[in-house]
């Protein structure tokens, strides 16, 4: 029997529809995301900030703890395993009338062991040490997400520093024209109206500067915290998305990704541990035996304890059947298995997901560059168009509000510009996330352990 126990505790993960091929890639390649991706946006700083970040983020250190009590929690279920070995030393005085006061000593040696006769014990260290095995996959998981997150702040905040140094240059400029509209409205070849106007545009261009400020500062908060330092003090140098290069990444065919997410592998190994644990609770419902062994010496005089004829010695055996329970055993055992099912649907929900985002992400970094063609064709001919319109408003062929027409029109593109280049760089991040942050798909060493708990 315990061989159908340990085959039914070690279930294969549900079969789930792997594309063939990826619907936004036009070629197939060979290469996953380096496990060092961010390398390739050729930017020292965010290499050393990610780098920094893994040694100092509290939430890495908090999935470690983690990590070190499933396998505490491993040796504790693990130990049902061994014979329990207990020493017990005794001394007494008593009084009576008949034989006065006399002195008893006693030194025990006691044993006990749990015969596994259906495999329940070791199917609970198997499901113990597959837990083990699933936060080793957790912090994989863990990890890809932390260093996607401190690269993006990073970016964010180089984006929100070239959106605020262009509000300054478009504010220079237009207190420029400013100056020169109030020159020609005090000559009289200007109305009020096109001072006012003007006036209103400045005051509009810098209340965006202190929103764009805060944003700043909050980006850099936040990446202070991914950091694992106090936000006082803490700044980065970077100052432009131009300093970073575009990867480029195509992954390999979609079904390799099964392999390559470790948060799939988390759900696969939980799934394993159930497994487990569905064995445990059928073997629960059966038969148990206990061995017991008693051996010592016990004597009125602590110096004869150790003579002859003060020895003793007793073994025992109880084997113990469940015959009712209320329905608790019945219960428990619906339950866990309830919970496969529930895991089941769960790992085949993180598949289709998987596949969504990598297909999203893919869609992202296309669509991204041409949208960034485009917006950089129109902040270049808004931004002539700008400099037309000024130019004849000085020459008198044009009026005021073909101006500021043209000066909202090109601040518009810049922002646009400047968002689409966040996109496209984050896009990629995003596709390095999803397809598994460059994890290589390694197995955890006590991979195998947890199988070789039950068939041993």
């Amino acid at each position: 029997m315990l061989p159908l126990l340990a085959a039914c505790a070690s279930p294969l993960p549900p079969t789930v529809e792997v594309p063939s091929a990826w619907q936004s890639v036009t070629e197939e390649s060979s290469a996953w995301p380096s496990s060092e991706w961010w390398q390739a946006f050729g930017n020292p700083e965010l290499s050393s900030l990610i780098i920094q970040a893994a040694e100092s983020n509290r939430g890495l250190k908090a999935s470690v703890a983690r990590i070190l009590q499933a396998e505490a929690q491993a040796k504790i279920v693990g130990a049902s395993q061994w014979p329990l070995l207990s020493s017990v030393g005794s001394i007494g005085r008593s009084n009576s009338e008949t034989r006065g006061a006399s002195t008893s000593t006693q030194a025990t040696l006691q044993a006990s062991y749990q015969v596994d006769l259906f495999g329940q014990v070791r199917a609970n260290a198997a499901s113990a040490t597959t837990r083990i095995e699933s936060s080793l996959y957790d912090r994989e998981t863990l990890r890809i997400t932390f260093f996607s997150d401190v690269a993006t702040t990073y970016l964010q905040i180089l984006s929100v520093r070239d959106r605020l140094r262009l509000a300054e240059d478009r504010l220079r400029i237009a207190e420029s024209l400013l100056a020169l509209v109030e020159a020609q409205n005090r000559i009289g070849t200007v109305s009020n109206l096109e001072l006012v106007q003007q006036r209103a545009a400045i005051a509009s261009q810098r209340a965006a500067i202190p929103a764009l400020r805060v944003s700043e500062r909050q980006s850099v908060d936040a990446l202070a915290i991914l950091m694992g330092q106090l936000p006082q003090n803490f700044d980065v140098v970077g100052r432009t998305l131009a300093d970073l290069k575009l990867p480029s990444i195509a992954p390999e065919l979609p079904a390799g990704l099964l392999d390559r997410r470790p948060d799939l592998r988390k759900a696969e190994a939980d799934l394993r541990a159930n497994g487990f644990d569905v064995a445990s609770a059928r073997a629960a419902r059966l038969p148990s035996l206990q061995l017991t062994a008693q051996g010592g010496t016990a004597s009125d005089a602590l110096g004869s304890l150790f003579n002859a004829g003060t020895f003793f010695s007793n073994i025992a055996a109880s084997l113990t059947a469940p015959l009712f329970s209320g329905n608790r055993l019945e219960g428990q055992e619906q339950a866990v298995r309830a919970r496969r099912m529930e895991l089941a649907e769960t790992y085949q929900q993180n598949v289709l997901s998987a596949f969504r985002d990598v297909e999203d992400a893919l869609t992202a970094t296309t669509q991204n560059a041409i949208q960034f063609g485009f917006a950089q064709e129109a902040y270049v001919q808004s931004a002539e168009a700008y400099r037309l319109a000024e130019l004849r408003y000085r020459a008198g062929t044009v009026n005021f509000q073909t101006v500021l027409n043209a000066q909202t029109t090109v601040i518009q593109s810049q922002e646009a510009l400047i968002q689409s280049s966040l996109a496209r760089m984050t896009a990629v991040i995003a596709l390095s996330k999803a397809l598994g942050g460059g994890w290589d798909g390694a197995t955890p060493q006590l991979l195998n352990l947890a199988e070789s708990l039950v068939t041993q």
